[in-house]
C-alpha cells in the first residue's frame, strides 16, 4: 500500500461525517418546508412521515390500571389514585352510636355541638368532651338531668376532661340563643340515678324520695353539700335502715365518692330522723 493510499483511508471516516453532518441540515430544512400532511403514529408519538419530525403525543384515555402490574403496591385498589375528597361529618351522631341515648337527646345534643363548634373540627378526647357537654345540657334541656360522673364513665374520659367539655360549651353558645337551660340538678334526679344501680323498684326510690322531701333545708350540713354526696348519702341510709346487705365498699365504688363522705350524710340524716 501506497503512501497515498493510506492517507486516503485515514480521510475517508472524515468524508462520511461531512456527509452526515450535511444530511442533518438537508433534514431541518425540509422540516421547516415540510406541513406534516403525512402523520403516523408509534407508541403514542406523533410522527411526519415526509421530514420524521415528532410533532406530538396521543394522551391514552384508556383506564390507567392497564399498565400497572402484579407488583403495583395499589393494584387492588383504584390505581389512578383519584378519589372524591372526603366531605367532613360535622355531626355527632357517628360517635355517639350505641351508646343507648334516645333519639330525642342525640338531636338535642347534635344541634348543640353543630352552634358550639361552628364548623370547626375537633378530634380525639377534646371532641369527646364536647360531645360530653353537649349530651349533659340535652337532658337538662329534657327536664331529666343526669350527673357528669354517669355520663363521663359511659364516654370514658376523666374528670377533668368532662368539666374542659363543659366550659367549651358555655363558652361557644351563642348568646342569642337560649337552648341551654338553667336547670339545676337536685338530690331527686341523682337518687333515682344512683338506686337504678342497684335495680331498685320505682316503689324503693319514691320512699327515698320521700325521705329526702322530709330533712331538705333542716341541716344547714345537707344545704351545703354536694347534691351528689346528699343522693348518696341519703340511698346509704335507707340501704341501712331496710338491711339490704350492700356493703360499703361495694356502695363507695358504684356511686364513686368516699366512704367519709357517704356516712357523714348519713349520719346527720339519722340525727335529723331521731329528732
Amino acid at each position: 500500500m501506497s503512501e497515498f493510499d493510506l492517507f486516503d483511508q485515514i480521510l475517508l471516516p472524515l468524508k462520511d461525517l461531512s456527509i452526515k453532518e450535511k444530511s442533518k441540515i438537508e433534514c431541518e430544512e425540509r422540516k421547516l418546508d415540510c406541513a406534516h400532511n403525512n402523520m403516523g403514529e408509534n407508541f403514542g408519538i406523533l410522527s411526519c412521515l415526509d421530514c420524521g419530525e415528532e410533532v406530538g403525543k396521543n394522551i391514552a384515555q384508556d383506564k390507567e390500571w392497564r399498565y400497572y402490574g402484579q407488583s403495583d403496591t395499589k393494584h387492588k385498589s383504584d390505581p389512578s389514585r383519584c378519589q372524591l375528597r372526603k366531605v367532613d361529618d360535622k355531626s355527632i351522631l357517628k360517635d355517639i352510636e350505641g351508646m343507648g341515648f334516645s333519639d330525642r337527646i342525640i338531636n338535642i345534643a347534635n344541634n348543640i355541638y353543630i352552634q358550639v363548634t361552628s364548623g370547626r373540627i375537633h378530634r380525639g378526647n377534646s371532641r369527646k368532651a364536647i360531645i360530653f357537654a353537649c349530651i349533659f345540657h340535652a337532658y337538662k334541656i329534657c327536664e331529666n338531668p343526669q350527673s357528669c360522673d354517669t355520663l363521663i364513665e359511659i364516654f370514658n374520659i376523666n374528670r377533668k376532661a368532662g368539666l374542659k367539655g363543659l366550659k367549651y360549651v358555655n363558652l361557644n353558645m351563642p348568646k342569642e340563643t337560649s337552648i341551654l337551660k338553667n336547670i339545676h340538678i337536685t338530690p331527686v334526679n341523682l337518687i333515682e340515678e344512683i338506686m337504678n344501680k342497684f335495680s331498685a323498684s320505682s316503689d324503693q326510690k319514691k320512699e327515698v324520695i320521700a325521705l329526702y322531701d322530709n330533712v331538705k333545708d333542716k341541716s344547714s350540713k345537707i344545704n351545703r353539700a354536694r347534691p351528689q354526696s346528699i343522693a348518696a348519702g341519703i340511698t346509704y341510709y335507707w340501704i341501712c335502715q331496710n338491711d339490704k346487705k350492700i356493703p360499703i365498699g361495694e356502695f363507695m365504688e358504684k356511686v364513686g365518692l368516699s366512704e367519709l363522705t357517704i356516712t357523714r350524710i348519713a349520719k346527720e340524716i339519722s340525727e335529723l330522723i331521731s329528732i
